[in-house]
């Protein structure tokens, strides 16, 4: 829970009769030009929904979602993924204090159901409460040379430094479908109502959080923080009816159970001043998600398994105070699972010779993971600023070493099988195969090298970076220059302009690496009742003569103080993507080629107070962002590196119409135009916070891919309407009941619910609709 400025961490303890030593000194300074920072009180005053990193930087200017992600699935608890000036949901990077932990296997895997081999991940491989941050930082243009394998921009989270104020809070909060309202087409009301995997319609969450702010020495603090997001929602399972003479998919049970989707974080930090200019940090990060999921589809019965997402990581950092500078080491161990997990270790699809008994599939494939071990090491030099005749240099240097090692594990022999039971009772093998217990492995080790001057003559900065990646998975040296111009017109900072280019290398997306090793442990063992023992088809890759796909990008900005306390800016990014992976497929071998390219301009308008106002009693500080958005790509950037390549010339047709390609109308993470408007005031005698959001969405062009008759790709369209949400949240600190907080959290307060995806070709009947009014209750104490 954050303190507020009226009562800080000091004075907390003095009045509990505690005394204790602030450490370290904290150190408040204006945002940078490049970055967006999202700190605790904004957080804590902003509606925040399932507490994560998506719903919380969802209306930054150069942020775009999928609404088809979660529409019908709001009790779910997964992360939505998002993307950043256009370029792939899949080329962000994710950092935990400034140590990696973003999955880099099969962040586009989104099969939830059961499918042998395909465990679903997320690009966020830890699944962070943002309660237990102290800040958000949001790299998206103008990205400082230290961070590299992106394409689209860097989320860091960071842990609060603890100061030692034996200071302990706990917080609850709830929500429940019956206080949220939903829409839903018919086509999807069976699959939404069951709560089939991907849906929920009904469900209950409640979520704890537990912080303490602890003193261990007088040079010594620690920070432990552990919170649980439960969800439970209720699904529908189809069970065979054993009373029958034979059991079959036209006599059914249907039950109904309250399953689990729970989020468990736990994070730790360990902050020591040993004197001397000294201090290290000891970070522990431990984050769980487990997804219990049943089946009631008509072709199922007695299925159930677990989606799971585990990650666990421990950080180490030691910074020197020189006569000529800092001198700081980060090191960390990560280790970021995703699983599929069920007791079954064989998945039957029975048939019948007679035709009145239903088929049904049963069972599962047992457990099956992805498993990423990441080892970092990073080693950087900030130079004191020293003078060169009359230009001021601010220099800093590093080295970035990376070892990551990826892995498909079967824990044991699974089968898939295919029956036939004939009128004689009897059972025809159609289909039996062997799915061998096994591990595949790949891996890589990048080595990344860093060097930035700032140059500054008068009113004039020049920064000159470079950084250097190299690595032994597609074996490329690349070099990606960063440059920006600063001009501070006036020299008191209140007109700044900034004209940047940079490029930017993408990750490695290291599961498709693994599907050679994967079809390897196949072996049909029968077919038609003839033992075949036949080896299943091997899945060849070719990564040879890849080039590391890149973006190159133009940042103009221009910042303005119109007062003392209010400021105004526009920004222009223009980002080209080239060198794309895509994928072609020949002879049964899987190539891959540089052929994805794409383009997205950004424009946007802000503007932001630097100091409360008053009013009404209150302090009230606001920020509005305007932004623009054009894009075009000659691929679907959210099927990863699995895109095929589409011609920018090639001839389709869209709701009967003949055009071009490159003149299709964007549709995924695509919208044109979005206006946010935040607002909070606080009445600090009564205790009071109020905090607003208003977000404004355009109209846009919902796109359905239909068939490729003769070759030529057919779509339909609908136009979807623009619409206004606004989410409000109250807050209330009683003076006579210290160290309480009440919160109650209300998204979409207008019950505004537009269509706002198109999913499929059935049109109205596939419309996905924005969720309606949410609320959340929240309580909390600090003590």
């Amino acid at each position: 829970m954050a303190q507020t400025a009226d009562n800080p961490p000091e004075a907390a303890a003095e009045n509990a009769g505690v005394v204790t030593r602030t450490m370290p000194e904290v150190q408040v300074q204006a945002e940078r030009m490049e970055a967006r920072v999202y700190d605790r009180a904004e957080m804590d005053a902003t509606a925040g929904g399932n507490r994560d990193l998506t719903s919380l930087i969802a209306n930054h200017p150069a942020v775009r979602t999928n609404p088809a992600e979660s529409n019908g699935n709001r009790g779910s608890l997964a992360p939505e993924s998002f993307s950043i000036h256009g370029e792939s949901p899949y080329q962000n990077q994710f950092l935990i204090d400034g140590i990696s932990g973003t999955n880099v296997i099969n962040p586009q895997e989104g099969q939830l159901g059961m499918q042998v081999g395909r465990v679903p991940g997320f690009s966020q491989a830890y699944n962070i409460d943002t309660d237990l941050l102290d800040q958000v930082q949001v790299h998206d243009s103008r990205i400082p040379v230290e961070f590299g394998h992106f394409q689209g921009g860097v989320v860091d989270a960071r842990i609060k430094t603890p100061l030692g104020s034996n200071r302990f809070s706990l917080k609850q909060s709830f929500n429940s479908s019956n206080l949220t309202q939903q829409q839903m087409p018919e086509s999807l009301k069976e699959d939404w109502n069951n709560g089939e995997a991907g849906n929920s319609a009904r469900w209950k969450k409640h979520f704890t959080s537990l912080q303490g702010d602890i003193r261990v020495s007088e040079d010594s603090a620690a920070l432990l923080s552990y919170s649980r997001r439960e969800s439970r929602i209720q699904r529908t399972s189809r069970l065979l009816d054993a009373s029958v003479p034979i059991a079959n998919g036209n006599n059914v049970l249907f039950t109904q159970s309250d399953e689990s989707d729970r989020v468990d974080n736990l994070l730790g930090k360990l902050h020591t001043r040993w004197g001397g200019g000294t201090e290290t940090n000891l970070l522990l990060k431990y984050a769980d998600r487990q997804e219990n999921l049943v089946s009631a589809d008509s072709l199922s019965a007695n299925m159930a398994w677990t989606n799971r997402q585990k990650a666990m990581g421990l950080g180490f950092d030691i910074s020197q105070v020189l006569d000529s500078g800092k001198l700081t080491a980060t090191l960390g161990m990560d280790q970021l699972d995703a699983l599929r997990e069920s007791d079954a270790n064989e998945y039957t699809t029975q048939q019948f010779a007679d035709t009145t008994l239903g088929r049904y599939s049963y069972g599962g494939f047992g457990v099956e993971s992805l498993e990423q071990r990441q080892y970092t090491a990073k080693l950087r030099m900030d130079w004191n600023t020293f003078a060169s005749g009359a230009v001021q240099h601010k220099l800093y240097a590093g080295v970035d070493l990376q070892s990551t090692d990826a892995s498909f594990v079967r824990d044991q022999d699974v089968y898939a099988n295919s029956y036939r039971r004939l009128a004689n009772g009897s059972q025809s093998i159609l289909l039996r195969t062997l799915y061998k217990a096994g591990t595949v492995d790949v891996g890589y080790n990048s080595l990344g090298l860093y060097l930035s001057d700032t140059l500054q003559w008068g009113n004039w900065a020049w920064t000159a970076s470079v950084r250097a990646d190299r690595d032994n998975f597609l074996k490329n040296t690349n070099v990606s220059p960063r440059t920006r111009l600063d001009w501070d017109a006036f020299g008191n900072g209140s007109t700044q302009l900034s004209l940047g280019w940079s490029r930017y290398y993408g990750a490695d997306l290291l599961g498709y690496a693994l599907a050679q090793g994967k079809s390897e442990l196949v072996t049909q063992l029968i077919s038609n009742n003839v033992v075949t023992n036949k080896p299943g088809t091997i899945s060849r890759s070719n990564f040879d003569d890849l080039k590391t796909p890149h973006s190159d990008e133009w940042a103009f900005n221009v910042a303005q103080q119109l007062t003392p306390m209010l400021e105004a800016g526009f920004s222009y990014v223009r980002r080209a993507s080239r060198d794309g992976i895509s994928k072609d497929t020949l002879n049964g071998t899987s190539y891959y080629t540089n052929g994805a390219v794409g383009q997205t301009e950004t424009a946007a308008l802000s503007l932001r107070t630097l100091k409360p106002w008053k009013a009404a009693g209150a302090d009230w500080t606001g920020r509005i962002d305007f932004s623009w958005q054009d894009q075009y790509k000659n691929h679907d950037s959210t099927l990863g590196w699995g895109a095929e390549e589409e011609q920018p010339d090639d001839v389709i047709v869209v709701d009967g119409k003949t055009m071009l390609r490159k003149d299709k109308p964007a549709s995924g993470f695509y919208q044109p135009r979005r206006l946010s408007l935040g607002v909070t005031g606080q009445w600090r005698g009564a205790g009071v916070t109020w905090g607003n959001r208003i977000n404004w969405m355009s109209s846009r062009s919902g796109i359905a891919f239909v068939s490729s008759p003769k070759g030529v790709d057919t779509y339909v369209s609908q136009r979807l309407p623009s619409y206004m949400t606004w989410d409000t949240s109250f807050t209330y600190k009683p003076a006579q009941i210290k160290g309480l907080t009440l919160n109650v959290d209300i998204l979409n307060l207008l019950n505004r619910m537009p269509a706002e995806a198109l999913t499929s070709k059935l049109l109205v009947n596939s419309t996905r609709y924005q969720t309606g009014r949410e609320i959340w209750l929240t309580a909390a104490y600090e003590f």
